[in-house]
């Protein structure tokens, strides 16, 4: 990509997750996912509190980001990466939107949104970097999307331009004061190597809401680092092919001139729930799964669920939640 130039058409521009690695993780991949879920299809992290079930968090958290980015009411809301429609919905039916748009490069997700016949949903199977709204949004939401934006690339010049992309079309698609509400697993260091190789927290701190242990790294830590990184090149390229998680820093420095960002958390406690629910609904589903997909490809999702629940909890990676007003 030429500095942040994204107006052109140039499919060779785009530097995101290809459509062949879409097809393995939500059209293959997501046959064993819909049946650990729940009823409404919720594949992100939801928002938990005593209490709560799966259903409930992940309602929560939808209900979260329609108020954080004024969709409530609002006439046309786009929904970037809507995976089975659950926000859409939500969307429509809670939050009274007048229309809303999703977007996803899933033929298999489009085809079922479609043969839902949700009124005021309009699926799309289309890249967001080809989009082109009928009229200007109101609110646009992005729940765990931007990892697929930026590929496999270990340059972070390369990373910021391509989230930088993804800022200049919401920018272009927005009313003025327009809001963006995004969520995303982000590295909690200023790295992903450094997220990986930082040493272990203890286990009280392993409790706590900080960022990174206070502990410095010794030689054990180093062998546990490149450990965690055979772990993430085996979730890379069994599970999630071509994604890449982005870290704040990258993320706000794409959005400078376009977008203020007006709120922001981090949650790791809710990724930890989510992810051992997942693991649990799994489990007791894993016959079906065998069956569906083939017990490699079962058991590549556990191992890679699993190890983002160890980095989760280890805080090498957090659930990531930021507001955006466009300037």
């Amino acid at each position: 990509m030429a500095g942040t130039n994204v107006e052109t058409k140039d499919q060779s521009s785009y530097r995101g997750t290809s459509l062949e690695a879409i097809r393995h993780q939500y059209d293959f991949l997501g046959e064993f996912y819909r049946l650990t879920l729940g009823e409404d299809l919720v594949y992100s992290y939801g928002m938990w509190e005593d209490g709560d079930t799966l259903e409930s968090a992940q309602r929560r958290k939808l209900d979260y980001h329609a108020e954080a980015a004024g969709a409530v009411g609002a006439a046309r809301v786009l929904d970037v990466g809507c995976g089975w429609g659950s926000l859409m919905r939500r969307l429509v039916d809670k939050h009274e939107a007048g229309h809303v748009v999703g977007l996803t490069m899933s033929p298999a997700q489009t085809a079922w949104i479609r043969e839902q016949g949700w009124p005021r949903c309009e699926a799309r199977e289309e890249n967001w970097f080809d989009h082109v709204p009928e009229a200007p949004y109101d609110a646009v939401i992005a729940i765990e999307a931007i990892e697929h934006f930026a590929g496999t690339t270990l340059r972070r010049a390369q990373r910021i331009a391509s989230y930088r992309a993804f800022f200049q079309k919401c920018h272009s698609w927005m009313r003025p004061g327009g809001l963006l509400s995004l969520q995303t697993n982000a590295w909690n260091g200023p790295g992903w190597l450094s997220s990986l190789m930082m040493p272990v927290p203890a286990p009280d701190e392993m409790q706590t809401a900080g960022e990174s242990p206070t502990r410095r790294p010794g030689p054990r830590d180093i062998y546990h680092g490149v450990k965690n990184l055979a772990a993430g090149m085996h979730a890379s390229r069994n599970v999630f092919p071509e994604v890449f998680l982005p870290t704040r820093s990258e993320l706000t420095e794409a959005s400078r001139g376009l977008f203020r960002l007006s709120s922001e958390r981090s949650d790791p406690k809710d990724g930890v729930l989510t992810l051992q629910n997942w693991l649990e609904r799994g489990e007791a589903n894993r016959a079906r799964g065998n069956e569906i997909i083939g017990e490699k490809s079962v058991s590549d999702v556990f191992r890679e669920q699993s190890t983002a629940l160890r980095f989760m909890r280890e805080r090498r990676y957090t659930v990531l939640r930021l507001t955006f007003e466009k300037e």
